[in-house]
């Protein structure tokens, strides 16, 4: 029999990097965490629909509003994973060189911060989209998945944004799901990633 044992450490390094910083995997996951939020907009259309009843009939019947945050945060998660698949589109080299010599995945990787990852891979903003993005990071780091974020002071939803001015990115409206929906579609071209990957992943 042979003694040869499998260097199992050796393999999982190997498969974290072919997962890590390759492009094509962020851009599936983008895809797959898009798709599943599509899922959810029917049912985020009819508890609008039935605030917007409500309000002209007190007695209509509210529909439970099970998926306003994790609609966001799934598509803010789709975001992410396209921001970071573009960096790495990039970098990928870079990236593996240093994870053989540390083991670690990139800091600069490892935030949920979308604008900070769009400033990371130069994406320039259009009008209303540094408000999107700051409103979909919320939705990632906690409202989307907690009662309430680490830091009490966010609860106020205010932030200070590029111009100076102060805003709330505690809302999010019907408008929006189509906003996101175009904001998403967009960025494979404006990432100059592949979009015939991204129209046909999974």
């Amino acid at each position: 029999m042979s003694s040869d044992k499998v260097d199992w450490d050796a393999v999982h390094k190997s498969n974290f990097e072919s997962a890590a910083f390759w492009d094509v995997h962020w851009i599936a996951q983008a895809r797959d965490l898009y798709e599943s939020a599509r899922k959810l907009e029917p049912a985020l259309e009819a508890v609008w629909d039935s605030y917007r009843e409500r309000a002209k009939n007190f007695g209509a019947r509210l529909e439970p509003d099970h998926y306003n945050g994790p609609y966001f945060m799934l598509m803010s998660f789709a975001v992410e994973n396209l921001l970071k698949g573009a960096a790495i589109s990039r970098n990928s080299l870079e990236y593996k060189r240093k994870f053989r010599s540390n083991e670690k995945f990139p800091s600069e990787l490892k935030r949920h911060d979308l604008l900070k990852l769009a400033e990371l891979v130069g994406l320039a903003l259009a009008a209303g989209e540094e408000d999107l993005l700051r409103r979909l990071t919320r939705g990632a780091t906690w409202f989307g998945r907690y009662p309430a974020p680490l830091d009490y002071a966010e609860m106020s939803g205010v932030e200070r944004f590029n111009d100076g001015r102060e805003d709330t990115v505690s809302w999010f409206g019907r408008e929006d799901v189509e906003k996101i929906r175009t904001f998403i579609e967009s960025l494979p071209s404006r990432l100059e990633l592949s979009e015939e990957y991204w129209k046909n992943a999974g």
